[in-house]
């Protein structure tokens, strides 16, 4: 027989043999063979073809470089079947799926071994990996001792074209996000598209070959140029000498007062859309009256927790791979963030967040940022619910209640639910507001009017809860602002016909003005007790705390100091648009800022990934 035609037929079994172990992993991990077998003939029929295309080009690229079929084959059910036990028992232990970065977290792995000595059948891993070696064994001396005519031969030739396509099909899934032809493919042609706001469900409708390539890009974090002890030394005593000549704050409350942020769902001010669209009532008016300025967000649409990264850090996406999830990839060890900063001068601190607490890996990172306490869905108290989620009113009482039952100063970070997307008609029983004129279609006016009142129930919770707060005896702060604007209508339809942004597909068109446009919501610094407010006209999300600091009369760390000396220059800090004191856009840092921009991410990168040499000098904690 002819040998491509051997060659074909043999490599075409292959592809069988693959798909076969992969669908008996898939139902290992999931919930079994019928459960697999459905999701491949409705939902995950190119999912799973791409997944089997994964380890096939694996094994192509073995086979290329070695030319021996038995040795790729025998290799790439080993990646396999350590992948697949790796991801099944992290499952068992901690309920998510093997990410790409839990291969270099190998502390995490030690401290799981009595865990996993305990709860797994010992006798029978011992037997089964017994089992693989001898079979291992048994074909190298098979091979060794007879020589058996080789199964497939290539030449050169072949055999490079085999790598060359391999790595580039690898390539696709690991790099897609920077290569805008193939993210888009992935999505609107093949409707495969990575989930990172929600991993468990991410593996179950992409497989687990698809999915842990995607993530892959976001686990590669490159040390900045220099970075080392003594450039981290150097950085940080030029910010503390900064700082002795600017000042710290002076401690000037008697009383240390509470701190809440509130991080509302997709709030932002629709009647911004366009002048021909007018609405029934103001949909903002208490947070128009204490409005200080705009919260610049490094996120549309979605990737609340990167703004609250932000926030809580005074850290930037900016710095990371474009798609991380810094909560569910890099936040793995305590960080000498905000809420572990004010619990060592005397602040209880809280989470509040009416959703579960696993969404965005929120409860092992709340721990890392030093919050005592983090109240999810399961804690709220036969809770209101206002259209699908709990009422921003239903937070607003649970802040009061927090307030009211603790003795010491109390900082408490929320996150509301209710306005969350989508914005489907019927969604509340009573819509108190509506717009009217613009060129809306009727079902993009009918999304409109329903986040609208969604903005208008968190205006109302916003003013509840100052109302009570300007009768209280407690001197609080109040920081109030919207994580992202809302998604509107599929490819920014609302926002099109609106005439907010060019009409044409995707972002096609847009300025950079468009963009920060499309970043920007309402943001308020509030207080009870005559502290001066800030005057702001954009304002970065990392740079919010240090204001609330400031408020606060308490002394700031150095870091903090440093963000505001970066705030002066670049106010507006985000991936995709960056704004100057002057109102100046710039999508690439200017070089005058390049300086601090520098010392920003050489800082970033000390204390999340590297050493963390600057944490005693410039955040005020010890390791």
């Amino acid at each position: 027989m002819n040998r491509t035609v051997i060659n074909s037929l043999v490599l075409s079994a292959t592809v069988i043999y693959f798909a076969v172990i992969l669908l008996f992993v898939e139902a290992r991990l999931h919930e079994g063979i019928q459960e697999r077998l459905e999701w491949i003939k409705t939902t995950g029929t190119t999912a799973f073809i791409f997944n089997v295309l994964v380890v096939f080009m694996l094994f192509l690229i073995l086979l290329g470089i070695t030319n021996r079929y038995l040795v790729s084959l025998v290799t790439t059910n080993l990646v396999i079947l350590f992948l697949a036990i790796m991801s099944y028992y992290k499952f068992e232990f901690l309920a998510e799926y093997l990410y790409p970065w839990d291969l270099f977290l190998y502390n995490n792995v030690i401290n799981l071994l009595p865990n996993l000595y305990e709860e797994v059948d010992v006798t029978r891993l011992i037997v089964l990996s017994g089992v693989i070696l001898a079979v291992l064994v048994a074909v190298v001396v098979f091979i060794r001792l007879r020589k058996p005519p080789r199964l497939v031969r290539f030449s050169k030739w072949s055999r490079a074209g085999m790598v060359v396509a391999g790595l580039l099909v690898l390539s696709a899934f690991v790099f897609y996000r920077s290569f805008p032809v193939i993210d888009e493919a992935f999505e609107k042609r093949f409707g495969v598209f990575n989930q990172p706001w929600n991993q468990n469900n991410n593996y179950k409708v992409n497989g687990f070959f698809v999915t842990f390539l995607f993530n892959t890009q976001s686990a590669i974090v490159i040390p900045p140029q220099g970075y080392g002890e003594k450039k981290i030394n150097r950085i940080s005593d030029e910010i503390m000498g900064a700082q002795t000549a600017e000042g710290t704050g002076d401690n000037s409350q008697t009383e240390q007062p509470n701190i809440i942020i509130i991080m509302n769902e997709a709030f932002w001010d629709p009647t911004l859309l366009s002048e021909d669209i007018t609405f029934s009532q103001d949909p903002m008016p208490a947070v128009r009256k204490e409005q200080s300025g705009w919260l610049l967000s490094p996120e549309f649409g979605g990737g609340t927790a990167n703004v609250e990264f932000e926030v809580l850090t005074g850290f930037t996406n900016t710095f990371i791979p474009s798609g991380s999830v810094p909560y569910q990839q890099y936040i793995t060890q305590d960080l000498p963030a905000l809420p572990a900063y004010l619990k060592g001068i005397g602040y209880k601190t809280l989470a509040v967040h009416p959703y579960p607490k696993w969404f965005w890996n929120r409860e092992l990172v709340y721990g890392h940022l030093g919050f005592d306490d983090f109240i999810d869905i399961d804690r709220f108290d036969n809770p209101e619910y206002t259209g699908p989620y709990v009422s921003d009113a239903e937070v607003t009482q649970e802040i009061i209640r927090n307030i009211e039952s603790t003795d010491e100063p109390l900082f408490t970070y929320a996150i509301t639910m209710q306005n969350h997307t989508s914005y489907n008609a019927g969604r509340y029983e009573e819509e108190k507001i509506s717009s009217q004129g613009g060129n809306l279609s009727d079902r993009m006016r009918n999304i409109l009017d329903v986040y609208t009142q969604g903005v208008l129930d968190a205006d109302a919770a916003f003013a509840e809860l100052t109302a009570y707060l300007e009768n209280s005896e407690e001197p609080t702060i109040v920081v109030f602002f919207g994580d992202h604007m809302p998604t509107l209508g599929l490819d920014y339809q609302v926002y099109k016909e609106a005439g907010y942004v060019p009409s044409g597909s995707g972002e096609a068109g847009w300025e950079l003005e468009d963009t920060f446009n499309m970043r920007r919501t309402p943001l308020v610094f509030w207080n009870n007790f005559g502290a001066a407010q800030p005057e702001i006209e954009t304002l970065s999300a990392s740079f919010v705390a240090h204001h609330a600091l400031d408020m606060a009369g308490i002394k700031k760390p150095p870091f903090y100091s440093f963000l505001k000396q970066m705030e002066g220059v670049m106010p507006g800090f985000t991936s995709d648009v960056k704004s100057a004191p002057d109102g100046s856009l710039y999508l690439v840092t200017p070089d005058d800022v390049d300086p601090l921009r520098e010392q920003y991410m050489q800082i970033q990168y000390d204390i999340l990934f590297g050493e963390q040499y600057s944490r005693e000098k410039l955040f005020g904690v010890t390791k």
